[in-house]
C-alpha cells in the first residue's frame, strides 16, 4: 500500500486522534479486551480507549475510522470486542518523509 503522507497528516491533524494513536502504539492502551481478558498482541479495544480518553462512543469511532482510512491503523472485529492495532508500515512511511525533510534542511535545499 502507498501511504500519502498529506492523508497521514491530515489524520494526525486532530490533536485527540494523535492522543489516541499515540495510546494505541505505547501500550495497547490497558492490554486487555475490554478490561476482561489480557491481550497478548499489543492492540487496543475501542471500549477502553472510551474509558481512557471520555470520550463519547461515536466520537472514538470517528477517530479510529479517520485513523483506519488513512492506513495508521488496523481495525478487527472479534466477537463483541473490536480491536485496533498500530499499523507499522504507515508509521514507517511517516517517518521516513520527515526524515526526507530533514535531510533536505540539512543540506541548505529549498523544500517546496
Amino acid at each position: 500500500m502507498d501511504y500519502d503522507p498529506a492523508r497521514l497528516f491530515k489524520a494526525l491533524s486532530n490533536e485527540s486522534r494523535l492522543e489516541i494513536l499515540k495510546a494505541i502504539c505505547q501500550e495497547g492502551i490497558s492490554g486487555t479486551l475490554e478490561g476482561k481478558k489480557p491481550c497478548v498482541e499489543r492492540c487496543s479495544c475501542v471500549g477502553d480507549i472510551v474509558q481512557r480518553f471520555q470520550l463519547a462512543p461515536s466520537t472514538i469511532s470517528h477517530h479510529i475510522k479517520e485513523l483506519a482510512q488513512a492506513g495508521l491503523v488496523k481495525v478487527q472485529r472479534r466477537g463483541q470486542f473490536i480491536r485496533v492495532f498500530p499499523n507499522p508500515e504507515a508509521l514507517k512511511a511517516l517517518c521516513a518523509f520527515s526524515n526526507s525533510l530533514l535531510v533536505l534542511v540539512r543540506k541548505g535545499e529549498k523544500v517546496s
